[in-house]
């Protein structure tokens, strides 16, 4: 017989025989890739939707309709008027001091850095939209909806601590206050104190139970620290207070800054409804 150098089929062998054999190499072509690609493809997607249900329930938990892609949030942020004899000046390190003309309106540093924290605690959660960034100086009242104020000592903290239910804490230009009993809370010299609380706004009307917070403190320290600590611990917070109304109080040294912020944990308000 003539080698042509074909390999030929044993024509001895059934052919049930040669069909199974292309079978069985399908199915093991196919069971090499389900399970060096598809399957562990599927169970790592699986664990990371485990992980970011685990992570963002408690985080979804304590900010309600906050985190809601569908409801109205609002952030209140203390802005400054700048006189036109003013004269406001900056630093670059490459031209040195130079005066900044045609500037008449100003955000605090420690607020813009705060609303930066917050963007960051909602866009973990999930939040990107309808949210809106209010300046109290054009702030005519707006209540009906979720919302968060920066700042304790500005006229619409005061309004918060007024008109909000189950505020565990308010502050004036001198103390923070226990709102159940009036009582001051204790400040050491050299740092700065925080507040950080979570009421019910009975002014919100539509969708999920108003939900509102005030971040801030006593000065600049007091508020770095409070919205630092928030966004560090927003997700432990959740897990302890889960949908409950709470208030806190943080502190930070002068000497250190922002983010030695502590949580003096003898002061947790829980306020159950």
């Amino acid at each position: 017989m003539e080698d042509t150098g074909k390999v030929q089929a044993d024509e001895s062998m059934p052919a049930e025989v040669n069909t199974m054999t292309r079978e069985t190499w399908v199915g093991a072509l196919l069971g090499a890739i389900l399970g060096s690609f598809v399957i562990p493809g599927v169970l790592k997607l699986f664990e990371l939707i485990v992980n970011w249900w685990k992570w963002s329930r408690p985080a979804r938990k304590l900010l309600e309709g906050l985190s809601d892609q569908n409801e109205y949030c609002k952030i209140f942020v203390r802005d400054f008027i700048v006189t036109e004899d003013t004269k406001l000046y900056s630093i670059d390190p490459r031209l040195g001091v130079g005066i900044v003309p045609n500037v008449h309106e100003l955000w605090p540093d420690v607020e813009g850095r705060a609303v930066g924290n917050l963007l960051n605690i909602l866009g973990q959660v999930g939040k990107t939209k309808n949210i809106d960034i209010v300046r109290m100086s054009q702030d005519i009242g707006e209540w009906n909806t979720n919302l968060i104020v920066l700042g304790a000592q500005a006229q619409k903290s005061f309004d918060f601590y007024k008109n909000m239910k189950c505020v565990a804490y308010r502050m004036d230009d001198k103390e923070i206050y226990d709102t159940q009993n009036n009582q001051v809370i204790k400040r050491d010299e050299g740092y700065g104190y925080g507040l950080i609380l979570k009421a019910l706004n009975p002014f919100k009307t539509t969708g999920s139970r108003g939900v509102s917070f005030l971040i801030g403190g006593f000065g600049v320290l007091g508020t770095a620290a409070a919205s630092y600590y928030f966004k560090e611990n927003f997700k432990n917070l959740g897990e302890e207070f889960k949908s409950d109304y709470f208030g806190i109080v943080v502190r930070a040294p002068v000497s250190a800054g922002e983010q030695a912020a502590e949580r003096l944990y003898n002061y947790d308000k829980r306020i159950t409804t």
